[in-house]
């Protein structure tokens, strides 16, 4: 699927080791649908986790921008979705 998406933010988690497993980090975008026509757009915020290559390429420069994103994964968390795949192309 693919999808054209505003980023609201750009959010960094990290945790800590626990119970044997290691900790990590996550560097993630917060997006908001900008499917047309608006009524058939996701009402929720999701999230997605940038790739290791596109965080050394993208990190920090998101932020307000449009990305068409390829979903190849949704994973349904506690908070909102979490969208895997690739992003495709940034715009204004």
């Amino acid at each position: 699927m693919i999808g054209k998406f505003h980023v609201y933010k750009e959010n960094h988690d990290r945790w800590p080791a626990k119970n044997g497993k290691p900790g990590g980090e996550a560097f993630k975008l917060l997006l908001m649908d900008m499917t047309k026509p608006p009524q058939h757009a996701l009402n929720a915020i999701c999230q997605y986790r940038l790739t290791d290559e596109e965080k050394e390429k993208h990190w920090g420069q998101l932020e307000g921008k449009a990305v068409e994103v390829a979903v190849t994964d949704i994973h349904i968390g506690d908070k909102s979705p979490l969208l895997r795949g690739s992003i495709l192309s940034i715009g204004q």
